[in-house]
């Protein structure tokens, strides 16, 4: 005769991880390194014109993307207590921007860098001024928030008062004299497209094949390079569906690269894109700080950020693996659910898969940061 308490109900099993997001996030999180990489470079004659106007053409893709995946899953818990979401999600991207945003101003008073009077002491200002520091993590508690309240209205309306915030800022009709501010207008409706129409980018992705792949990528191609060659940029209606065929391209991409080149393993950098977000930017400020003398040629305008964006990226990895066992420093110190907090069900070995890097599957949003379009305080420049 069995022992009623020696038996216990099987778990559920485990549901299988959406790759493609990964995959999504760490195209993205690579392609907010080589932006910031050549944007640094071309302060140094290091960069050509033509990666900075690859870099420039692929705003309509890269932080929306980001964002849309931050907000992949939300409604799984969006329901949930403030209280729940205060200690797991909005708190702990708080604490991670206050104390990476110290972190980066005490870096920049060593580290040669191009960012005007900006200091320590401009901390205080934070709050009114991310550009300060790793702004992404800062909009995903604005944003977070900002979907829970709008979550007892229709959907529908959801989205026209999100369209209505960010559209006449991103088409240019609405000015902002802040591009930190501008970019957290901007890309509400990104990361609203996420949380609320996750099934459409999951059929966008289900659905993928590389004729459409090569089809969606030529159209927003021949857009982007029709809006830049006719000199009107980005900076106008036209920017609404050419970032839709963006965002389109980048799910198709990804899905793609996930089905039939995961040996390139962009998923795991999706996984990890927190400490990439968080320390590429100071690691970028010690390499171009050294004066390597080097001429400005082509080769160097080419070699130059896509080097540096590969140490950058390793770099920050190596970091982290040295900084993650401390409590706090790519978690909230306290102890809490998911990969945000510290939680006493995920060891050093799980953090160093998906702990520190508050996954799309976690979050319902993560950093990564941050990717952060522009970290970099550059007050004049449009995102």
């Amino acid at each position: 005769m069995s022992n009623p308490s020696s038996t216990s109900t099987p778990a559920p099993p485990a549901r299988p991880r959406l790759t493609w997001i990964d995959t999504v996030k760490g195209l993205a999180i690579l392609l907010v390194v080589l932006y910031h990489a050549v944007e640094l470079a071309g302060a140094k004659g290091w960069a050509g014109d033509q990666l900075t106007l690859l870099t420039d053409a692929l705003i309509t893709v890269r932080m929306p993307l980001f964002f849309a995946m931050s907000g992949y899953f939300l409604l799984r818990r969006v329901d949930r207590p403030w209280s729940w979401w205060m200690r797991n999600r909005i708190g702990p991207f708080l604490w991670l921007f206050v104390l990476w945003t110290v972190v980066w101003l005490l870096t920049f008073e060593v580290i040669p860098w191009q960012r005007g009077d900006d200091g320590i002491s401009d901390i205080l200002l934070l709050i009114v001024d991310p550009s300060l520091g790793p702004w992404y993590i800062y909009a995903l508690a604005i944003y977070f928030v900002a979907v829970k309240l709008m979550r007892p209205l229709p959907v529908g309306l959801q989205f026209i008062i999100g369209s209505t915030v960010s559209l006449p800022v991103a088409c240019g009709v609405v000015h902002v004299d802040s591009w930190v501010w501008e970019s957290l207008l901007t890309h509400f409706i990104a990361f609203q497209i996420g949380a609320l129409g996750s099934q459409l980018l999951a059929r966008i992705a289900t659905g993928a094949t590389v004729p459409r792949m090569l089809i969606v990528g030529a159209a927003w191609g021949a857009a982007t390079g029709g809006l830049f060659l006719a000199g009107l940029g980005l900076d106008n209606l036209l920017r609404i569906p050419v970032t839709a065929l963006g965002m389109t391209m980048g799910v198709l991409v990804a899905a793609v690269l996930d089905r039939y080149a995961g040996w390139l393993r962009l998923w795991w950098f999706g996984r990890n894109t927190l400490p990439i977000y968080l320390l590429h930017v100071p690691i970028i400020g010690l390499i171009y700080s050294l004066d390597l003398g080097l001429p400005s040629t082509a080769l160097v305008a080419i070699g130059v950020p896509l080097a540096t964006t590969v140490l950058a990226v390793a770099g920050s990895l190596a970091v982290w693996r040295l900084l993650r066992p401390i409590p706090g420093v790519f978690t909230a110190p306290w102890t809490g659910e998911g990969a945000n907090t510290r939680t006493a069900t995920v060891s050093a070995a799980d953090g160093a898969t998906d702990g520190a890097a508050v996954s799309a599957a976690d979050t319902a949003g993560h950093a990564g940061a941050a990717t952060t379009e522009r970290p970099i305080p550059d007050r004049g420049t449009r995102r």
